[in-house]
């Protein structure tokens, strides 16, 4: 892809708040034309209010409960009918969902999950993709997690969904070599957004992987996100240097992770009858609480 982006249709799900939120105003400012996904219209409508208030062109708002199979195909036919060809394609929303890997199991829950951070990402780029190979010309941002290399307790279903889209990252940038598509997987450590309420219900989470690896700005990652898109990067690593070497060396970080755990469980071991049972899906109220506790302490930041 040109160095310029000027004038690059963008596609970024998960654009309400967080690393999605950042990377659309990033993009907004190269002169990109944007389609932005979400749940939440009110937050998309005064995002892209916040656009065209700078002089930009007002972003296609495509709300998109990507939790609903159909919904992604749904957006992408969209923004494609509104916009023209994608050149550039950010499959950033994610999901979760808690418990033990036996209490969740095949629940509702975990699907909706995997819908979000597996499927949707699949469907956009099966209507997207295509029209790219076409052009020679295009780029797929897949945003996973640095815990595809690494296991922690309640948090099982998320990471197998976050380790499956960065194999089908690796397939397809294999796949696209010889096409002219540009394919880059992000892998964000800990990033300061609404999403650390929740993760720190997680007893000892924040100070094993926190701790450890060091939390970095949402800001950060997203510029980070458009300097790859425009240099042709394949991965990049927030924050850079211990998610990296997380990354790199897996083994080591698994072997600090099961002590973690073992401290964990000494301290505060949870009743065997709650495990059995806890199941805490994207919309569970404590998820909202967190999110909502996080968003309030955070209140000078939309993102």
């Amino acid at each position: 892809m040109s160095d310029d982006l000027n004038g690059k249709r963008v596609l970024v799900t998960g654009a309400s708040s967080g690393i999605g939120y950042c990377l659309a105003q990033a993009f907004a400012t190269e002169g990109c034309e944007l389609a932005l996904v979400a749940r939440r219209r009110n937050r998309l409508d005064a995002l892209a209010d916040r656009i065209s208030s700078s002089g930009r062109r007002r972003p296609l708002v495509v709300p998109a409960d990507l939790s609903s199979r159909g919904e992604a195909a749904r957006a992408a036919r969209e923004a494609i009918e509104a916009l023209g060809p994608i050149d550039v394609l950010v499959n950033n929303a994610g999901s979760a969902v808690g418990g033990s890997v036996w209490a969740v199991a095949d629940r509702d829950e975990a699907r909706a999950d995997f819908e979000v951070d597996f499927w949707s990402p699949l469907a956009l780029i099966g209507h997207i993709v295509p029209g790219m190979r076409r052009r020679g010309e295009g780029t797929v941002v897949n945003v996973t997690s640095l815990r595809q290399a690494f296991a922690w307790p309640s948090f099982g279903h998320n990471t197998a969904a976050q380790a499956a889209l960065a194999l089908i990252t690796e397939t397809l940038r294999l796949e696209l070599l010889r096409f002219g598509v540009h394919v880059i997987e992000v892998i964000p450590g800990p990033i300061d957004t609404a999403a650390q309420g929740p993760t720190g219900l997680i007893p000892g989470i924040v100070e094993a992987v926190h701790g450890r690896l060091g939390v970095a700005e949402p800001e950060e990652i997203a510029s980070m996100i458009v300097d790859a898109v425009r240099h042709g990067r394949d991965r990049v690593f927030c924050p850079e240097e211990t998610t990296r070497a997380a990354y790199e060396n897996p083994i080591k970080l698994r072997k600090q992770i099961a002590e973690d755990v073992t401290r964990v469980y000494a301290q505060s071991p949870l009743p065997g009858e709650v495990i059995d049972h806890l199941v805490i899906g994207a919309d569970h109220p404590l998820i909202v609480q967190a999110r909502e506790r996080w968003e309030t302490e955070h209140a000078t930041r939309v993102s």
